[in-house]
């Protein structure tokens, strides 16, 4: 154990810690669910031209996030490696703002080409630099694996608190507020100033330390070129297991979100209802106080497949009767109790993947594993838009109607109720091919050694 081991990283420094995630993934993560239903029913742009621009977007984003992988490798400012890029979740939301204020003077061709831009700099520039650093800048800043632990278990349940309060607000402020196309800025300001502040708060508070060896003495670190990146990282089979289950997990979450709305407005006839469902989602993070130490008496993997197949057995059961509210607000729970450790855990998975990448060349390569991550979630975001939005528009969904056919009805259930079951089959596979959690102590005691 080197010195750093020692250091305790206080409980308020944890909090902070979390702040941009709860601004960058919890709520825009929610609204970017909504923005599907904003450009179809307040602007009035077709669900198909919508779920183009956004995939085409997040495809585009995918590809950047090794661009910003490499620029973060190769960083050296005073304020360390990771520590500057968290300041760009504040930079998100002035970008976000400007989304949910389409100009209705443009024309539907320009209306396009604004959504493209600006969620595209939402995203391949401000959200990618700020992942692509998140886990660069855990590794510096907290040593610790039990405080890394707990950290993300504390940020499990503020994301998870401040999404669910959102989540249970947003289908009524739409149905009140949002009736109008200026409801929605007012929404995205009330929502993004508070936001950019508060995010700021993490760069200021929490320093980088240094990489150091068994002797507790700081490593210089190699310069790393986009070729030997990518070398590294395509040879590493738990990196590549960690970036399926985090795109198909996002996949499935993205669509979810994208669907619900129109789910509860049109098949089951009451978008305030989705509120009512949403508040399921405040007892899930009371398990977040229990998996810490779960996770360090049967380790991750296991973990994980346990919320895994919870996950699949609940979207299999929903099915049965997917208009059952009760049902429905069930399975919910389990659901979020089952995912849980993938949302806010997995990170871990990839920094283990790390150590087991520099174990296996000989150099450290760091934000490239983070660009796996950022790059996984934002491809899917895109993905899931595009394919919601080319069912959608196969199945004759009519944007802006107050009803559908019941080919659309059927499509949007289809969507709602039956793809996530393939997703939760899909999830289990893969994590039961993850099988580095055994060897990762070891591989981590060979590497402060091999250190100078």
């Amino acid at each position: 154990m080197n010195n750093q081991e020692e250091k305790k990283f206080p409980m308020y420094k944890k909090v902070v810690w979390n702040i941009p995630a709860v601004t960058s993934n919890a709520f825009w993560g929610i609204m970017s669910g909504y923005l599907t239903y904003y450009l179809t029913q307040s602007v009035l742009l077709s669900s198909a031209s919508v779920g183009m621009i956004l995939m085409g977007s997040k495809v585009f984003d995918g590809f950047t996030d090794l661009i910003a992988g490499y620029i973060i490798e190769r960083t050296n400012s005073k304020w360390g490696k990771g520590r500057p890029y968290s300041l760009f979740a504040s930079v998100a939301w002035i970008f976000i703002i400007l989304l949910f204020s389409v100009p209705s003077f443009f024309s539907t061709t320009g209306k396009l080409v604004y959504v493209f831009v600006c969620y595209t700099l939402i995203n391949s520039v401000a959200l990618t630099f700020f992942n692509c650093s998140d886990q660069v800048y855990m590794i510096r800043a907290i040593p610790s694996e039990k405080d890394k632990s707990s950290t993300l278990a504390i940020g499990g349940a503020i994301v998870t608190y401040g999404g669910t309060i959102l989540s249970i607000t947003m289908p009524v402020v739409i149905t009140t507020l949002c009736a109008t196309k200026a409801g929605w800025t007012i929404l995205a300001l009330v929502i993004g100033i508070p936001s950019m502040i508060l995010a700021t708060l993490k760069f200021f508070l929490i320093k980088e330390l240094p990489l150091t060896n068994a002797e507790g003495k700081e490593v210089e670190e190699r310069k790393v070129s986009i070729k030997d990146m990518v070398r590294q990282l395509i040879h590493n089979k738990y990196v590549l297991i960690c970036f399926g289950l985090i795109f198909v997990y996002y996949f499935g979450q993205n669509l979810g979100m994208i669907v619900g709305s129109y789910y509860f407005t049109y098949n089951i006839g009451d978008l305030n209802l989705l509120s009512l469902i949403s508040m399921t989602a405040l007892v899930t993070p009371l398990v977040l106080l229990f998996i810490p130490k779960l996770l360090e008496k049967f380790g991750k993997t296991k973990i994980l497949r346990l919320g895994m197949i919870i996950n699949l057995i609940a979207y299999i059961v929903r099915a049965f009767a997917p208009t059952n509210l009760i049902l429905y607000a069930v399975t919910s729970i389990a659901c979020s109790v089952g995912t849980l450790p993938m949302v806010y855990f997995v990170g871990l998975l990839v920094i283990d993947c790390m150590d087991y990448g520099e174990w296996q060349t000989g150099y450290r390569v760091e934000s490239g594993y983070s660009a796996v991550t950022s790059a996984g979630q934002k491809i899917a975001a895109g993905l899931a838009s595009g394919f919601a939005g080319l069912v959608m528009g196969a199945v004759g969904f009519i944007s802006g109607e107050e009803s559908q056919t019941d080919t659309a009805l059927l499509g949007i259930k289809a969507l709602t109720i039956y793809v996530p079951i393939v997703i939760g089959a899909v999830l289990v596979v893969l994590i039961c091919c993850y099988k580095l959690d055994d060897k990762i102590e070891q591989i981590r005691k060979e590497l402060l050694e091999k250190r100078k």
